[in-house]
């Protein structure tokens, strides 16, 4: 009995002094933000168009006129700071950089938007009718091409472009 006490009050004195506390860092400064990058988007894109998107402080959106409509013009507007996150959210999503599968039509993109992190700009056009999407640089080259999985910039162009009839019916027969 008395061996059973003594060990009890030694494991309590072993206990207490390797117990943990809470402890105030000596450097009391902001430790960095560890921010995780999209291993897909990065390995599709690469660093550089991977960070203008991702950190772009402008984005500027375009309903581009179809082929056949020699009378319409290219109606340009820019993304509010509100609306930037929303842009950002939708360009990156990883299953948008998945696939490239080969279809039988000509690109013609109907929507365009361009994102521009200081004096580097990257232009995203969509061609929501053959459901594609691509990547294109400042001299407006295609770096990349990737199918479309989701709606999503669809509605967007939507509630940006109310006046484009186009969207609004290329977007009811998929819902």
């Amino acid at each position: 009995m008395r061996l059973k006490a003594i060990l009890v009050l030694m494991l309590a004195v072993v206990a207490t002094t390797n117990s943990c506390s809470a402890k105030e860092p000596g450097d009391k400064s902001t430790s960095p933000q560890v921010v995780a990058t999209d291993t897909i988007m990065h390995k599709a894109v690469g660093d550089s168009i991977y960070r203008i998107i991702t950190e772009a402080k402008k984005v500027e959106i375009t309903s581009l006129p179809l082929q056949s409509d020699s009378l319409k013009k290219a109606i340009s507007q820019k993304v509010s700071s509100k609306e930037l996150e929303l842009m950002k959210f939708i360009a990156t999503n990883p299953k948008n950089y998945m696939t490239d599968t080969a279809v039988y039509g000509v690109f013609m993109p109907q929507f365009q938007s361009t994102y521009m992190q200081k004096k580097a700009k990257v232009t995203l056009k969509y061609d929501f009718g053959l459901r594609k999407w691509g990547i294109f640089n400042a001299d407006d080259k295609q770096i990349a091409l990737f199918d479309l999985v989701s709606d999503n910039m669809l509605r967007f162009a939507c509630k940006k472009f109310p006046d484009n009839q186009f969207f609004h019916k290329l977007l009811l027969t998929r819902e």
